[in-house]
Parts: C-alpha cells; sequence; structure tokens
C-alpha cells in the first residue's frame, strides 16, 4: 500500500496511545465527575439506555475497525492485525460492560475503574507498539 497509509497508520498508533495514557492516569474522582457530567447529558438529551449502548457501539466498532484496516493496508504480518482486532474488541466489550453498570448504578465501581486503567495502559502499549513498529 501506499506510503500515505503508513503514516495515517502512525498518527492514529500516536492518538491511540495519548489518549489511552490520559485515561490511564486520570483519578477515580476525576472519572467520577466525567461520569456525572455524561449521566447529565444523557438526561438532558433523554438518551434512552438502548441508544447510548448502540451509539457507544457503533462509534468504538467504527475506530476499531479503522485502526485495523490502517494496520492491515500498512502490511503488517497478518498475526498482529489479529490480535489487534481481538484486543480492540475486549476493549469494546468491557467498554459496554462499563456503560451497562454507569447507566445503571450511576457510578463505576473501584474494581471496574482498576480493569479499565489496565485496559488503557495495554491499549497505550499497542499504540506505542505500532508506532514503532510502523517507523520501522
Amino acid at each position: 500500500m501506499s506510503d500515505y497509509v503508513v503514516k495515517i497508520a502512525l498518527v492514529a498508533s500516536i492518538i491511540l496511545m495519548g489518549y489511552n495514557i490520559s485515561e490511564f492516569i486520570a483519578s477515580f474522582k476525576s472519572v467520577n465527575k466525567k461520569i456525572e457530567d455524561f449521566l447529565g447529558l444523557a438526561k438532558e438529551n433523554a438518551a434512552t439506555e438502548s441508544e447510548l449502548r448502540r451509539s457507544n457501539f457503533v462509534l468504538s466498532c467504527a475506530l476499531s475497525v479503522g485502526y485495523s484496516c490502517l494496520i492491515y493496508f500498512s502490511d503488517v504480518a497478518l498475526w498482529l492485525v489479529a490480535l489487534i482486532a481481538a484486543k480492540l474488541s475486549l476493549t469494546l466489550f468491557l467498554s459496554d460492560k462499563f456503560l451497562i453498570q454507569i447507566l445503571r448504578d450511576g457510578s463505576l465501581s473501584k474494581k471496574n475503574y482498576l480493569v479499565s486503567k489496565y485496559d488503557s495502559l495495554f491499549n497505550a502499549t499497542v499504540g506505542f507498539m505500532f508506532a514503532v513498529i510502523l517507523v520501522l
């Protein structure tokens, strides 16, 4: 594929890494503040649980598929593309699980907060690894 795809994939990997580092360093207090803001917006817009879950799934799935396609068209080994797709699928599953808990309980448990932190750390590592692979 063209050199442009590799450059776009490199930028996407750096964005993935940066976003997940910011999620990893977020404190429990700041996460709960974001949850309160999110629930306020959802209530203000009269969004139902199914609408919120659907929009979360569609957006997360589109971003995951887009990133996986960029990695695939960057001539990375197919088994690495399959690994990244599996990892992003796990993140999508966790995101939906956390969203359900937030919508039903109004907060995120400490256990799920820690799970999300480790998921973010692993996603940041994946973004860094693919950035290095694409540069080399």
